[in-house]
C-alpha cells in the first residue's frame, strides 16, 4: 500500500470518527429541551395534593379534640403503634438570617420550646425541630415566628397553643431559662438536628387526642409528647426542600420581651424625649399651638391613660406587664398603658404635673397610625440588657404618657 493511499483512508477515518462524534452530540443536545420540560411537567403532575389535615380552620375548634378524659386519651395513645422502620433526619437548617431578623426567629423559636416543652432542652429541641421542619414544608408560613404564631389571631385552633390560650398572660419564665432556650434556638438555627423526631411535622401531648392523630404516620414519643408526619410524598425528605424567606415577621405579642420584636426605634424616641425635657418644651401645648396657625394641623385626639395596678411576684419579669399591656389595648388605635408596683404611689389623677412628682414603673405605648407599640421600664428596679427601653427622668416619662 502506498503513501498516498495510506494518507487517504487515515483522513477518511478521521472524517468518520468527527461525524460520529458531531451526530452524538447533536442528538444529545437536541433531546434536552424536549426531555426535560417533559418530565419536570409529569414530576409536577404526580404531586398530590397538598395536605390540610391538621392546618388551621380544617375544622372546626369544637371538632379539634376527641372529648375523652386524660386517662382515656392516654389510652387511645398507647394503642396507636408507632411506624416500623428507620426515621431519616431533617438536614440541618443552617438559616443565613442576619441582624434583627435572624434575633426575631431565635426569640420565635425559644418562646415556641419553652412554652410548650417547659424548661428541659432535650424536650425543648423536639418541638424545635418541628418549627425547623415546617419551615421547609410549603404546607407552612416559610419563616419561624410565622410557623409559631400561624393561627395565633383564634381563641383557639392556633398551631401551638400558647399563641392563643393566653399562656404567655399566666406564665413568665425566668431570665436563666429565657437564655437557656435563646442557645439552644441558635444552635437549632445553625447545625443542630434533633433526630429523634425526624421529619414530624405534628406533636401532641399523650393526655389529648387531636382528631389528626389517626391519619398521621406515629413517630416516637419524647417524654409526653407523641410526634407524627404526614402519611405519603408529604412525609418524605423531597417534600422539605423549600428555602426558608430572608425575612422575619415582628411579633407585637413578643415587643416587651425581645428589642427585635419591637416596631419603633426606642433609642431615638428616648433621645427625643430627654431632649424636650432639657429645653422645657411641653409637647402637647406645643402641638396645640401649631394647630391653630393658619395651615396648621389639627391636633390628634389623646386618649386618656389608661392605669394598671401592677403586682409584682418574686422572681416576675417586668416583660409579663408588656403582654398585659398589649392585650388591654388591643383594637384601640391609640393607647397607653402606666403603672405603680407600690400602690400608694398611684396618683389620685393623671396630669403632668403628676406624673413628675410619682414616675410610673412601667409606660407602654401603642399607636396604630405610626405602628408604635412599645414598653418602657423603670430599669432601676428592673435592669435591663439594653437601656433602650429604660424610662427617662420624671419629666421625660410624664411627657411620653401625655404627648
Amino acid at each position: 500500500m502506498t503513501r498516498s493511499v495510506k494518507v487517504v483512508l487515515l483522513l477518511l477515518l478521521l472524517v468518520a470518527l468527527s461525524a460520529a462524534a458531531l451526530l452524538a452530540y447533536s442528538v444529545r443536545e437536541a433531546s434536552k429541551p424536549i426531555e426535560r420540560p417533559q418530565r419536570a411537567a409529569a414530576a409536577r403532575q404526580a404531586l398530590p395534593a397538598l395536605p390540610t389535615i391538621g392546618l388551621p380552620g380544617a375544622v372546626a375548634p369544637e371538632e379539634e379534640l376527641l372529648e375523652v378524659t386524660p386517662e382515656t386519651a392516654q389510652e387511645i395513645n398507647k394503642s396507636r403503634p408507632f411506624i416500623t422502620g428507620d426515621i431519616p433526619a431533617a438536614p440541618a437548617f443552617r438559616s443565613r438570617l442576619e441582624g434583627a431578623d435572624r434575633d426575631r426567629a431565635i426569640a420565635c423559636l425559644a418562646t415556641a420550646g419553652l412554652y410548650e416543652a417547659g424548661s428541659r432542652s432535650g424536650d425543648q429541641s423536639a418541638v424545635m425541630q418541628v418549627v425547623l421542619n415546617r419551615v421547609r414544608h410549603p404546607a407552612f408560613p416559610n419563616t419561624v415566628c410565622g410557623v409559631v404564631f400561624q393561627g395565633s389571631e383564634r381563641s383557639t385552633g392556633c398551631q401551638f397553643s400558647f399563641t392563643c390560650d393566653g399562656s404567655m398572660r399566666r406564665r413568665q419564665p425566668g431570665a436563666a431559662a429565657w437564655r437557656s432556650a435563646q442557645g439552644l434556638a441558635m444552635a437549632m438555627l445553625g447545625d443542630n438536628v434533633d433526630e429523634r423526631v425526624g421529619l414530624a411535622t405534628h406533636f401532641h401531648t399523650d393526655w389529648v387526642v387531636p382528631y389528626w392523630s389517626a391519619s398521621l404516620d406515629k413517630l416516637t414519643e419524647v417524654r409526653t409528647h407523641l410526634f407524627f408526619r404526614w402519611k405519603g410524598y408529604w412525609g418524605t425528605r423531597p417534600a422539605f426542600r423549600r428555602p426558608p424567606a430572608t425575612k422575619e415577621p415582628v411579633i407585637p405579642a413578643l415587643a416587651g420581651l425581645f428589642p427585635a420584636h419591637q416596631l419603633v426605634d426606642s433609642e431615638a424616641v428616648e433621645e427625643a424625649l430627654a431632649e424636650a425635657s432639657e429645653d422645657g418644651l411641653d409637647i402637647a401645648q406645643d402641638a396645640t399651638a401649631r394647630s391653630s396657625e393658619p395651615g396648621g394641623a389639627a391636633p390628634a385626639s389623646v386618649a386618656p391613660p389608661i392605669i394598671r395596678q401592677l403586682a409584682p411576684t418574686s422572681g416576675m419579669a417586668a416583660g409579663r406587664w408588656a403582654i398585659d399591656a398589649l392585650a388591654v389595648c388591643k383594637g384601640q388605635p391609640v393607647c397607653r398603658v402606666v403603672g405603680w408596683s407600690d400602690p400608694s404611689a398611684v396618683p389620685a389623677s393623671i396630669t403632668r404635673a403628676t406624673l413628675v412628682d410619682s414616675p410610673p414603673d412601667l409606660v407602654f405605648v401603642q399607636i396604630s397610625r405610626d405602628r408604635t407599640q412599645q414598653a418602657y421600664w423603670n430599669c432601676s428596679r428592673w435592669p435591663r440588657a439594653s437601656t433602650s427601653r429604660c424610662l427617662g427622668s420624671a419629666e421625660a416619662t410624664a411627657a411620653l404618657v401625655t404627648q
